[in-house]
């Protein structure tokens, strides 16, 4: 009877060690997908941010030439910085217009200046 005793108290108390220790274990498991989440959701802010301000600088980059400040080319502009293939001075960066309207405005202005 006390073997019967014994062998039911040891049985059940490794029952209970041994659901104690599963539940810590799920617990973990938990929290640490939870974490993960918390990190995947911070890496898609950061991929936004960084996606819309690589949109942004596209745009500067692309309107970006370079020009002889002595303009011994006339009006000829490079993509690249450097040095001018006749007068081996350093090119200047010049903004490129973004419509044809304001050439042509400058245009007529310069040649009622030339009538009168």
């Amino acid at each position: 009877m006390k073997k019967m005793t014994f062998a039911i108290t040891l049985f059940l108390t490794l029952g209970l060690v041994l659901t104690s220790c599963d539940e810590a274990k799920k617990e973990e498991v938990k929290q640490a997908q939870e974490e993960v989440q918390e990190v995947e959701k911070e890496a898609g802010k950061i991929k936004e941010v960084a996606e819309a301000e690589a949109h942004d600088h596209s745009e500067d980059m692309a309107m970006a030439m370079y020009q002889c400040p002595m303009k011994c080319e006339a009006d000829k502009t490079y993509d690249k910085e450097g040095k001018c293939p006749k007068c081996n001075m350093d090119l200047k960066k010049v903004e490129k217009e973004e419509s044809n309207d304001a050439e042509e405005a400058v245009d007529t202005n310069e040649e009622k200046q030339e009538d009168q």
